[in-house]
């Protein structure tokens, strides 16, 4: 009985890391993803409302 409730945590427990790690991963990713967005004068002035609140350009 008790074999058979360790087999079965065991089991649980790498799904739920294997769900985590994966989570981790794809939170990281989309970090990635919209730091690469906000790099990109275009998008930033349409992704960001304080771009257009301010009304002049970081660039000279």
């Amino acid at each position: 009985m008790a074999e058979d409730f360790d087999q079965q945590f065991d089991r649980l427990s790498r799904r739920v890391e294997r769900a985590m790690v994966l989570l981790i991963f794809v939170c990281a990713a989309l970090l990635i993803a919209g730091e690469l967005l906000l790099a990109v004068d275009p998008l930033r002035v349409f992704l960001l409302e304080t771009e257009r609140l301010e009304g002049v350009s970081h660039i000279p």
